[in-house]
């Protein structure tokens, strides 16, 4: 991954030491869309004790029932958003990445998420989103409350959400690196 001064559809905000939202500490977000009207993406690395046969209700078998379901976000806690990675086509769904997917309809994801996967295939449900309105992402860059950097399919399905900022940061360089060593709170250093 590499840093970018451009935020797209794709882009890795990282949550910066500097950004006091406890909604979002050590957080990686893939944004989604990004528009002068507003921004919003998912925050990858915030796992919750959700599992898809707890947001669906009658898979046919208990082994479907143990997908993730990830924290989103602070906004629409309600709606459930679909990250996959899949090797059979799938109707209205968004390219955020290359290999990455947004979106499934209802009905298909009840089915994808009842069956065995292949190798390489991955169905990730998030519940809730990150959103900013109008010029409110742009005034947080300013803060330097956010890293931006290029969004990586690897780290989207195949790391550990306990360890991804960390690791993400890392990739970026030794600069970046060193911001991992911040304390929580810098007032116990």
């Amino acid at each position: 991954m590499k840093p970018v001064s451009v935020i797209t559809r794709g882009t890795f905000l990282v949550a910066s030491p500097l950004l006091r939202d406890p909604n979002f500490d050590h957080t990686v977000v893939l944004m989604c869309e990004h528009e002068a009207g507003g921004s919003w993406g998912l925050v990858l690395n915030r796992r919750t004790h959700l599992t898809f046969g707890e947001l669906l209700d009658d898979l046919p078998f208990p082994g479907s029932s143990q997908g993730p379901v990830h924290w989103g976000g602070p906004c629409e806690t309600t709606r459930m958003q679909i990250l996959h990675r899949l090797r059979r086509d799938v109707s209205a769904t968004l390219e955020v990445l290359p290999g990455v997917h947004l979106g499934l309809e209802h009905e298909q994801f009840r089915e994808i998420a009842a069956e065995s996967r292949q190798p390489g295939e991955a169905l990730q449900a998030y519940v809730g989103h990150a959103g900013w309105g109008a010029g409110q992402l742009d005034a947080e860059m300013q803060t330097g409350s956010w890293i931006t950097c290029s969004g990586d399919p690897r780290i989207v399905f195949d790391t550990r959400p306990e360890v991804m900022w960390e690791r993400v940061l890392r990739s970026l360089g030794p600069d970046y690196t060193r911001l991992t060593w911040v304390p929580v709170d810098p007032r116990v250093n």
